[in-house]
């Protein structure tokens, strides 16, 4: 019978019928599991495609009637691998070289496992092991630039990358893995060439086409980038990044409804995206509400490396997402969609789906509906010792009609396009002329006008203070040091006076010094009169101590790439915190509440 049940298996394989086989095999199940060679071929089999924590159980059962099969112990570590669990991988991995210490490709999973889990130095150790005992692996050398690039050497890793192409110049992974390192220190065009080189090997490689995209996009090429995405979509129609790239180059062409398409087939296939706790088992699971077609709060560096699992659905205009896309193991959602300018669509649509979640959600979409820059400055003019420029939105066409009417008088203005952050298609007005201008070149767009308020200090030279609100917590997240009006850390000479750095590192580390009493009760009343869960503030001090505001919203960057500024990482790191305890807090009650319920029916039953 086992032989029987095992050829089956195997033929069904050799066919590429992988699931058929499952099947068969699933369908012997208490004889399987009485055979550690059936097992193990089970767990293989369903590695393969693409269930690691179903894999597992096989594995264990393998060992549990064979403790020392290396086959087994192998399989499991690449089980758990699979499913994110690191930690126990690499204890199968410890496993599988103390057992057979000259396999080279033990010691290659054990130097994949170990990058993972951030052990860069020790996985760099395992891959030359692995190369050692193998001089043509070439696996292991693509992963040892890999390596090397992560500890920040970027010329060693450059020069292992490009080894690896000339030892395998017919591999097509060689030539992508080097234009991702080309394209990751934003060498575009030389990561170009080396995607193209890999498509000369193989001419319908997904990762080529669509990397290659990503580097067209970076350099403005919007179209090129269309047509490279399309490809990679032709050979892989129904990946999901491929198509979320589709619809965002399409947008940027200009194309609103080819791209509401592209994003709907995404949507349609439920979670987007998923990001795995850092260690096992996750405290709990949240649900991010995320839009392609409008603007969102920065999630990514804000959930590395967290507590808990995550899940990302798309909220599109005039699209009802399905509750039941959701897992029931949703813990707390997270609204992440804060654009209102031309977003409203979008937020009617993620009102709905936070309402029909039956969830506790942090930000909630309709909390969002009040904070474009014309509301934000209604809502916050009263609030005592701060200055609130006034901002008003315009339609272009009307403000040409009043510039020529001669109905702008109040100069200077600070003049924009809505939807637009982080000084884009933004400028200082200081007469008709340039209003008149500037409101030309915006065409049919709609504009903010907003009252200019001289905030240098008294050396001259203009302070931008960025807090985060978390919950009740005000947390400082930058000061940015700058010449002009138009005041950004990336743009401004910081990284090369050190005065400038010092300052923001004591500004960082003690804020009330600089805000004093009276500025932190003006960010606290502001936390209370904005009323979300998490936002962000950019504002300034005037000569008599009043808080500056320019910009209040959720839409706000948070993140760890701080090359030259790693004072800055204990701050972020601790805003990060705060936000897992919101959402963990969240979850508790949240669970508490379904356990009370479930209590009482128990009781009345």
């Amino acid at each position: 019978m086992v032989p029987s049940i095992l050829a089956q298996a195997e033929t069904l394989m050799d066919a590429g019928r992988y699931d058929d086989a499952i099947k068969t095999l699933l369908l012997a199940r208490e004889l399987v599991s009485r055979e550690p060679t059936i097992c193990n071929t089970l767990g293989s089999l369903l590695l393969h495609v693409g269930k690691p924590q179903d894999a597992i159980v096989w594995f264990e059962t393998a060992l549990a009637l064979e403790p020392d099969c290396i086959q087994a112990v192998s399989g499991l570590g690449m089980a758990y691998q699979g499913s994110g669990d690191f930690g126990r991988a690499l204890r199968c991995g410890e496993r599988a070289i103390a057992a057979q210490p000259d396999d080279a490709v033990s010691w290659y999973r054990q130097g994949f496992v170990l990058l993972e889990l951030g052990r860069s130095i020790e996985a760099l150790a395992s891959l030359d092991r692995a190369i050692s005992l193998k001089s043509d692996y070439k696996l292991a050398f693509g992963k040892r630039a890999e390596v090397i690039e992560s500890l920040g050497k970027v010329p060693e890793a450059m020069q292992a990358a490009l080894r690896s192409c000339h030892m395998s110049p017919e591999d097509v992974t060689s030539w992508s893995r080097l234009g991702d390192l080309l394209q990751k220190y934003r060498d575009f065009d030389k990561a170009i060439a080396a995607y193209d080189k890999g498509l000369s090997r193989c001419p319908e490689d997904f990762s080529c086409f669509f990397n290659k995209a990503l580097a067209l996009d970076a350099l403005g090429r919007f179209g090129d980038a269309l047509v490279t995405a399309q490809r990679a979509l032709r050979v892989e129609p129904d990946n999901r990044e491929a198509l979320i790239l589709c619809g965002k180059l399409e947008l940027k062409l200009e194309h609103p409804a080819v791209a509401h398409a592209c994003f709907q087939t995404v949507a349609e296939m439920g979670v987007v995206r998923n990001h795995p706790a850092a260690t096992k088992p996750a405290k709990f699971r949240a649900l991010l509400l995320f839009s392609p077609e409008a603007g969102n709060t920065p999630y990514e560096d804000l959930i590395r490396d967290s507590c808990f699992d995550a899940d990302v659905l798309f909220a599109l205009r005039h699209y009802r997402n399905d509750p039941q896309d959701c897992s029931d193991q949703v813990d707390v959602v997270v609204n992440l969609v804060s654009e209102t300018d031309f977003g409203l669509d979008v937020m009617a649509s993620a009102i709905d789906l936070a309402d029909s979640l039956h969830r506790p959600v942090v930000n909630h979409p309709r909390l969002m509906l009040a904070t474009d820059r014309e509301s934000i400055s209604r809502r916050l003019s009263g609030v005592e010792d701060a200055v609130m420029p006034a901002t008003t939105r315009i339609e272009a066409k009307d403000l040409r009609r009043r510039v020529r009417d001669g109905d702008m008088n109040a100069f200077p203005l600070i003049v924009r396009h809505a939807g637009k952050h982080g000084g884009d298609m933004m400028e200082l007005a200081g007469d008709a002329d340039t209003l008149s201008r500037f409101a030309e070149e915006a065409g049919e767009r709609t504009l903010y006008l907003t009252d200019f308020v001289n905030y240098s200090s008294p050396d001259g030279f203009f302070r931008k203070y960025r807090f985060i609100f978390v919950g009740d917590q005000i947390l400082p997240y930058h000061l940015a040091i700058g010449d002009g009006w138009k005041v950004h850390h990336a743009s401004t000479r910081m990284a090369g006076i050190e005065w400038m750095r010092r300052e923001e590192e004591a500004f960082l580390n003690e804020p009330e010094r600089v805000f004093g009493a009276k500025g932190m009760a003006v960010l606290d009343a502001i936390r209370r009169q904005i009323g979300l869960d998490y936002f962000g503030i950019d504002c300034s001090l005037d000569s008599e101590g009043r808080v500056v505001i320019f910009e209040v919203n959720a839409s706000m960057l948070v993140h760890l790439h701080n090359a030259g500024f790693e004072y800055k990482n204990p701050h972020v790191i601790r805003i990060k915190q705060a936000f897992e305890r919101l959402l963990e807090r969240r979850a508790k009650e949240y669970r508490s509440s379904v356990s009370a319920a479930d209590t009482f029916w128990a009781k009345s039953a």
